[in-house]
């Protein structure tokens, strides 16, 4: 049996176009994250814009000025303390009737770059979120901002997915009960104090987990002929006569499949998940993910975060991986394998949900989208199957296990049962 998952595995990958896929594919990972590491850009407290290392390092700075635990009391006094530091100079009443761009030029005239550079560090901008509005400059939120309401920031912060829950995602969604039950229940069991810091690393992870989407496909392009070619070839005539060509042969093609798929997938997101860690530096795990973003309400961290990012791609990929063995069983045209994938795959990251909620929650299923920090883990996508509700997270692995474990008997069944022209 293991002499027979070998000589599969030699076949699938001594295939030029699937041996061209996997190395082009290696290569252009390892290409795009040194990119995202040289063009990463800041500006610095001279109003200097930095790159590279250096930006990252500046970024690393500035949170780790603020980290730490952010208890209730913290909160409130880090609150009146910018609020002490932006209104002892400009006018409290006169912000809130100015627009974002008048205030963020009055900072200029009454703080000197270094003085606005802190004004603005993006943990003001995180600690203010509970009460900012869209396009609103920091120290137009902190004029609104009563000790009464610092006070309360967790409730505050609570009151964001609240506020998500009313909005409806844009009007397109209207949650039922129990999905609000569901995620009122969540957001409450994430534990404080939240701490805040710096993740870099983690928090890079997530953001380039939508690269893995080319290793699904290199993995699709390689599995494409697993069956296909043999009828194409006509080789089926010789190994479906042969003594284990309808049995072990077909387990030894699924397991070498599975195999593979699992190897590719490890090294592509080792490549992604490696040179985030090493330039960005891998402190921060156990960070609260509501310091990426106070609105999310799992009871996660950082790194747990960027590590189901990366092993939903995985569930993806198998569940691809089974799919296309399944429809290479099926047909004689590994192109027509290939094309379907690319438009499961790709294509659907494209595709508008035009305001249709229940079509925004399909295209969600697909690796392109729910690799995306904002969907996965702050859009509240909720599925209702009845009395139970599913977040997209358990919904991606019900969907991928569920045709994984279709496709692969189609597959061995279809194969077994075909019949040599």
């Amino acid at each position: 049996m293991a002499r027979l998952i070998l000589f599969e595995l030699k076949k699938m990958l001594a295939r030029r176009v699937a041996l061209a896929a996997n190395i082009g594919v290696l290569v252009f990972l390892v290409g795009i994250m040194a990119l995202n590491v040289v063009q990463n850009k800041t500006t610095n407290a001279q109003g200097e814009i930095i790159s590279g290392t250096a930006a990252i390092a500046q970024v690393r700075t500035d949170a780790e000025e603020h980290a730490g635990p952010i208890t209730a009391e913290r909160a409130a006094a880090d609150i009146a303390a910018y609020q002490n530091a932006v209104f002892e100079r400009i006018n409290r009443d006169a912000v809130g009737e100015m627009t974002g761009s008048a205030v963020y030029d009055l900072m200029f005239q009454s703080f000197s770059d270094e003085e606005v550079y802190e004004l603005y560090n993006g943990y003001w901008t995180w600690l203010l979120r509970p009460w900012r509005i869209a396009r609103e400059e920091p120290a137009q939120t902190a004029a609104r901002v009563t000790p009464e309401m610092a006070a309360d920031w967790y409730g505050a912060a609570a009151k964001l997915t609240q506020q998500d829950l009313d909005d409806g995602q844009g009007g397109i969604w209207e949650y039922s009960p129990a999905e609000r039950a569901f995620w009122t229940e969540l957001r409450a069991s994430v534990p404080t104090p939240i701490a805040y810091g710096y993740s870099g690393g983690w928090d890079n992870v997530v953001n380039c987990a939508a690269f893995l989407v080319f290793a699904i496909l290199a993995v699709c392009v390689t599995l494409a002929p697993t069956f296909s070619f043999e009828y194409s070839s006509g080789a089926d005539a010789v190994v479906l006569a042969t003594r284990r060509g309808r049995s072990l042969l077909v387990v030894a093609k699924v397991v070498a499949a599975f195999a593979y798929a699992t190897a590719y997938f490890a090294l592509c997101a080792i490549v992604i998940v490696g040179i985030s860690l090493v330039f960005y530096g891998a402190d921060g795990f156990g960070l609260s993910i509501q310091s990426m973003a106070l609105s999310s309400p799992y009871p996660l961290t950082a790194g747990q975060a960027a590590l189901a990012t990366v092993g939903l791609m995985y569930v993806a990929c198998l569940g691809f991986a089974c799919l296309t063995l399944a429809v290479s069983s099926r047909t004689r045209s590994t192109l027509a394998v290939f094309l379907a994938d690319v438009v499961l795959v790709l294509l659907t990251g494209l595709v508008p949900s035009a305001g249709v909620g229940v079509l925004e929650r399909v295209l969600a299923l697909f690796p392109l989208n729910f690799s995306n920090f904002s969907v996965l883990f702050s859009a509240l996508e909720s599925y209702p199957l009845g009395p139970v509700v599913l977040d997209l997270i358990s919904m991606v692995l019900l969907v991928y296990a569920v045709l994984a474990l279709v496709a692969t008997p189609v597959a061995a069944v279809s194969f077994r049962r075909h019949q040599v022209a």
